[in-house]
């Protein structure tokens, strides 16, 4: 069903590959930041299935801090070389997976992301769960809708593990307790109930990119805890503390291997858990990125996670529909989306 195919499901974090001209040293970085894609699939395989669920940018700026979300919507009309029509955006991952997504976004937006991170539903919400779990203000629409989308995709599932021959322990373990009791103010969301959370499109597809966001910002407030918990981190003009709680002490100016080790430790889950086209170096590079964005926020008082800078593209993702070729989509103002985009990474 439609309302299966979004979610950050998220990358993820997110949380992989890409396609090169020339391999880069590190994940697209310069004095722009660090820019990765995205993508949450709702099938059984990180780098295939029915579609690329959810399609976002991580852009990171680890000397300030900043953190940017952009949340590309499946539904709008893109230039595909090749077909006579335009195709909606979810459609390359059908043809190529990951690479495929990652090359047509690049054409259609004049970008040049080189990296990615890839991952399909239910090691997203292995991840999650890896993670703590997320904390979410839901409604009761929200609580009744996600209820009946994961039964419903649980047997699903069922019918879809017996053809491809696939372990049913993690998904036994994940559906265990699906069934959301609460909502309001900070529900807890198991893994599977976050996916499926960030998926309900049952009010608008919208609204289910902006639920995205939401679960993909709160999945790297999870990462910053758990790196809090195991690590305590200074600068050289700060100092060593002189209480770490027995957390291993790392100076972000001066690192060693041992150091670039511990990081790894807290981040690798991320990687293990996707497919992607990250060297070592630019993992511990994305890593090292999103450490030193959550030590300069905290330091210029940001709840950097809480208050991540987003923005949904298309411009268009709340007008009426256009059917081309028989299909619903946005038909988009390219160079118009291509401004905003840049005008959004690149602003302070």
């Amino acid at each position: 069903m439609r309302h299966w195919k979004r979610l950050m499901s998220l990358l993820v974090l997110l949380a992989a590959a890409v396609v090169f001209a020339m391999p880069p040293a590190v994940a697209e970085q310069d004095a722009d930041g660090i820019t990765f894609m995205l993508i949450c699939n709702e099938g059984m395989q990180n780098d295939s299935g029915d579609v690329g669920n959810t399609i976002m940018l991580i852009h990171m700026l680890p000397d300030t801090g900043i953190v940017k979300q952009v949340m590309l919507n499946w539904d709008m009309f893109v230039d595909y070389p090749g077909y006579d029509l335009p195709q909606l955006f979810d459609h390359p991952f059908r043809v190529g997976g990951p690479e495929e997504t990652l090359r047509i976004f690049n054409e259609n937006f004049d970008m040049d992301v080189q990296s990615y991170l890839s991952i399909n539903f239910l090691n997203l919400a292995s991840l999650i769960d890896y993670y703590g779990g997320v904390t979410l203000d839901v409604t009761r629409e929200e609580r009744n809708a996600l209820n009946d989308m994961v039964g419903s995709k649980r047997r699903e599932i069922e019918v879809a593990l017996g053809s491809l021959e696939l372990d049913a322990t993690l998904f036994d373990a994940l559906f265990e307790t699906y069934y959301l009791d609460s909502y309001g103010s900070d529900v807890h969301l198991s893994g599977l109930q976050a996916v499926g959370y960030g998926w309900l499109q049952y009010d608008s597809v919208a609204n289910c990119c902006l639920r995205d966001v939401k679960v993909i910002a709160q999945l790297f407030f999870q990462v910053e805890k758990t790196a809090e918990q195991r690590l305590v981190f200074y600068d050289s003009e700060s100092g060593e503390p002189d209480v770490s709680d027995g957390r291993f002490a790392i100076n972000l100016d001066d690192m060693s291997q041992e150091d670039a080790e511990q990081i790894e430790r807290v981040i690798r889950p991320i990687f293990d858990e996707s497919a992607h086209n990250l060297t070592s170096e630019q993992r511990d590079e994305i890593s090292l990125a999103m450490i030193r964005s959550v030590y300069e926020a905290n330091k210029a008082g940001i709840e950097q996670f809480e208050q991540i800078e987003y923005i949904v593209l298309p411009l268009e993702y709340q007008q009426e529909y256009t059917t081309i070729g028989g299909i619903d989509g946005h038909v988009i103002d390219k160079q118009a989306n291509i401004h905003a985009l840049r005008q959004f990474l690149q602003g302070d």
